[in-house]
């Protein structure tokens, strides 16, 4: 008698009935490591939420991989590769799972479209400096989980013995919770249960709902909320911009040298940082309390070369409109020196800032930041070199080696003790910031090295008296100084991520330390004003001021990130999230009990994001 293999005549849904238990554990170990780098609310009820919600949230996320699993395996010849397929499927979401966790504890936002994007872009490997430590530790945690997955389907068909529940009946248990989860959570923001919403954020990549129309067709009382101004999902049909042409008469043109050292926070300008730099104190314009428009770069550069508020990004992109700089630096024949040490491409500043003189941007052509910024620095003196003197130039050099944390080999480590490579995996909120803070210091003071090289060229060539010398970054850096375990930046609008020098050293112009607040929105109109003699009124072309007539007043600044807003205001941040609700925080981020925001300074920002928009008309 033959044998016969009873595995091969079970019905399709008991061969792959493993599958429930296998995304049921999965899930609960998402949530729990979630949940453990969780930051826990004080309320039972909003606790309980937390709990539920991540559970459910990943349960309905595992059920989904399953169920891709299930329709790939339909396939003859992927069906007998089920429990390999499921391992790699799986290993694979839990490490997004674990990613997004030091994502999370790092930036504050979860994982999402503008990570993925660097990371594809290969922008995100060119700018961190990813140590062989850090690598061996991914791979590390990487062969951990796929070595868990293998036990996880062992123990999931050793389940088998203990239950007759069918994949749909799993499924169809979790998808009614996630239902009801969503029903709860659409009616929390719509009565106004913010203790419910606010832990909303904490689950990843949590859906928005909202109930708000249907509740009242319903009849039920619904709490008015303060809409949000913010919102940047008006329609348009791009922009008006400018209200009218500029007028402009330039005098005898000078040179413009922007120096631009990225992540550079303004507490770093100091004689034992940056002593060459530091060194033109007395012969420039200092603006003491001087900030970006953003915690990252592309917002803060945005700014500062458009003389607009950051909120204007996405629109100028999808338009490809240039700044108005180079308007004025083309009609006047300067020669354009444009150099990256990283790329200018991502951001996008080839279709935005640089739109209209694309064709002349140069990179650095090494791997390394701190190679590349000697290379563009040479590269400029050797151009300059070939330059008749009577060419003006525009000269722009974006410095790299204080973002990506690298130093050449040879370079001395006056900060000590130091940290030779930094390995993101190893920071939290215990972490000891010195030797990092002294690594960041020794790259600032390497580019300021490259600064000074630059300085002395200018000076041997006697075009120093003739030059417009800014020196000023795109945004701060944080080590933790706000002990909420903050890490770089784009992830809050502390001093520590929004403060930067700001630095002219203008030919004819009286040195001067300047207290009023100023902005990178400040920067353009002041030179097209007293540079290339636009008499324009301000309000035709920017939603700044120009630094030599700044307002007495108080003023509000609008700062920008990836997912929130903030306002500047009276040494006070109103912090404004996507729902248009607002907190309010110490420069140190430390929340403090103020007024609400001046209605005439809300009003303001208001109008600055919609001046230069043309609404479609419905």
């Amino acid at each position: 008698m033959y044998k016969v293999n009873n595995s091969q005549h079970q019905p399709a849904e008991h061969c792959r009935r493993w599958l429930a238990p296998f995304a049921t554990i999965n899930a609960l170990i998402m949530a729990a490591v979630t949940l453990y780098n969780s930051h826990w609310p004080n309320e039972l009820s909003a606790s309980f939420y937390l709990v539920i919600g991540m559970l459910l949230h990943f349960a309905v996320i595992s059920f989904g991989i399953t169920l891709l699993i299930v329709l790939l395996t339909q396939w003859k010849r992927l069906r007998p590769h089920r429990a390999k397929l499921a391992i790699v499927v799986f290993s694979l979401a839990q490490i997004l799972v674990f990613t997004n966790i030091k994502v999370f504890s790092l930036y504050h936002f979860h994982l999402n479209g503008m990570v993925l994007n660097l990371f594809f872009s290969g922008a995100l490997l060119e700018n961190l400096a990813f140590s062989y430590v850090m690598w061996l530790s991914i791979l590390a945690i990487a062969l951990l989980i796929f070595c868990a997955q293998a036990l996880i389907v062992m123990i999931s068909r050793k389940l088998l013995n203990y239950h007759q529940l069918s994949n749909r009946h799993h499924f169809g248990v979790f998808f009614s919770g996630y239902i009801i989860l969503q029903l709860l959570s659409g009616c929390a923001e719509a009565f106004g249960w913010d203790q419910i919403t606010t832990q909303n954020r904490f689950i990843p990549w949590m859906p928005q709902t909202t109930l708000r129309s249907s509740l009242e067709k319903m009849g039920f009382d619904i709490e008015e909320r303060k809409v949000n101004q913010f919102s940047s999902s008006g329609k348009t049909d791009g922009l008006n911009y400018t209200h009218a042409p500029l007028q402009c008469h330039n005098k005898k043109p000078i040179n413009i040298l922007m120096l631009v050292v990225d992540s550079l926070r303004a507490d770093q300008l100091t004689n034992e940082v940056m002593p060459n730099t530091y060194a033109l104190k007395d012969e420039a314009l200092v603006f003491n309390d001087h900030y970006s428009t953003g915690n990252a770069t592309r917002f803060g550069l945005f700014s500062l070369m458009y003389g607009l508020s950051p909120s204007y990004w996405k629109t100028m992109l999808a338009v490809e409109r240039g700044s108005l700089l180079f308007e004025q630096t083309r009609e006047n024949n300067y020669q354009h020196f444009i150099y990256g040490s990283s790329t200018l491409t991502f951001p996008e500043f080839d279709r935005t800032v640089f739109s209209t003189v694309r064709d002349q941007l140069q990179q650095g052509k090494f791997t390394n930041s701190a190679a590349n910024d000697r290379d563009i620095s040479d590269r400029f003196i050797t151009d300059l070199q070939k330059l008749p003197h009577e060419q003006p130039f525009f000269g722009f050099l974006f410095f790299d080696a204080a973002h990506a944390f690298q130093l050449p080999d040879n370079y001395p480590r006056p900060f000590q003790p130091i940290l030779e490579k930094v390995n993101y995996l190893s920071l939290n909120n215990n972490s000891d910031p010195q030797p990092f803070i002294n690594l960041y210091k020794t790259t600032a003071h390497y580019v300021d090295s490259l600064i000074g090289e630059i300085l002395t060229t200018l000076k041997t060539q006697n075009r120093l008296e003739n030059t417009l010398v800014i020196i000023t970054s795109d945004h701060g850096q944080e080590f933790n100084e706000t002990r909420q375990n903050f890490w770089g930046h784009n992830s809050n609008f502390s001093v520590w991520q929004t403060k930067v020098p700001l630095m002219m050293l203008w030919p004819g112009k009286a040195p001067a330390s300047i207290n009023e607040l100023s902005s990178h929105e400040d920067v353009v109109p002041t030179i097209l004003g007293d540079v290339f003699g636009c008499t324009n009124p301000h309000d035709d072309y920017t939603t700044g001021y120009s630094l030599l007539d700044l307002p007495k007043r108080k003023r509000g600044i609008m700062l920008e990130s990836w997912t929130d807003r903030a306002i500047l205001y009276d040494n006070h941040l109103y912090l404004i999230n996507p729902l248009g609700d607002t907190d309010i925080v110490d420069l140190n981020y430390q929340p403090v009990e103020q007024p609400e925001l001046p209605p005439e300074i809300l009003a303001e920002n208001i109008k600055h994001m919609s001046r230069f928009l043309r609404i479609r008309q419905q």
